[in-house]
């Protein structure tokens, strides 16, 4: 499952620990949005329908979680997803998430991520997750080492991600991503990837392929509660098909 959180990482509460962000209140937010994307290669078009909430309050606990529908080859699956970020002091955030598919066809039947991040000096933050994700006939496991940098009004980020797929061997993928935030809480990005990455197929079988993608995506507030998100992308997945999404959202904070 690929989630669509956007907004300040949550990395970025690492930054924000201290006595006037820890006066801040929580704040609650929700967003509904669609996804559409398009595919040659003779696949059908895929959807995506998300309900994302985020209780955040800065110094404190994150939680967050969604529902979701995706259809693929001409099927739906649905599935959930929650987890936390949990500061553990001053320098150290750690951030365990997982996700559940019902009836899954070409989403995985569940995943497990533990994310450890730490603030480290000059506005950089360096971070390693473990991810475990099940599919019906195979197993994914990946090793995510990131490093960011803060300054000013920016953002920079890099990922490696490296993976062992059951049967499949073991894909490597770099992904770069650039954010400016402005008016305090908006922000527009681009993300960019390459490498090999492993896609789920129907009856969950996976396979591995050269992936080349970018995007550019935003969220712009229009007052203290409401606020509009959206991402533009293509993806190349190898010899399987090249596709180009839309995403829009609406958001609320209660």
């Amino acid at each position: 499952m690929r989630g669509a959180r956007l907004g300040r990482p949550l990395a970025l509460a690492l930054l924000l620990i201290g006595a006037e962000a820890v006066a801040e209140e929580r704040r609650l937010e929700g967003e509904i949005s669609y996804r559409y994307d398009s595919l040659d290669s003779g696949f059908d078009d895929w959807q995506t329908q998300r309900l994302d909430l985020q209780s955040t309050r800065p110094g404190d606990t994150t939680w967050y979680g969604a529902a979701l529908r995706e259809r693929r080859f001409g099927t739906w699956d649905e599935g959930l997803e929650l987890g936390a970020a949990v500061p553990l002091d001053d320098n150290w955030v750690l951030q365990p998430e997982v996700g559940r598919t019902f009836g899954a066809d070409f989403l995985p039947e569940w995943y497990a991520d533990l994310r450890l991040q730490r603030r480290l000096p000059q506005g950089f933050v360096g971070s390693a997750s473990l991810r475990r994700t099940r599919y019906d006939a195979s197993r994914v496991d990946r090793l995510a080492l990131g490093a960011e940098r803060y300054w000013g009004n920016w953002r920079a980020a890099y990922t490696l991600n490296v993976s062992d797929v059951q049967g499949a061997g073991n894909p490597v993928g770099h992904a770069v991503a650039l954010d400016r935030y402005y008016q305090e809480r908006s922000v527009i990005g681009v993300r960019a990837s390459v490498g090999r990455e492993e896609e789920g197929l129907p009856g969950g079988r996976v396979v591995t392929s050269d992936v080349t993608a970018l995007a550019v995506r935003g969220r712009h507030w229009l007052d203290d509660d409401w606020a509009v998100s959206w991402e533009l992308g293509s993806l190349s997945q190898g010899d399987l098909y090249d596709r180009h999404g839309i995403q829009l959202g609406v958001r609320h904070a209660f």
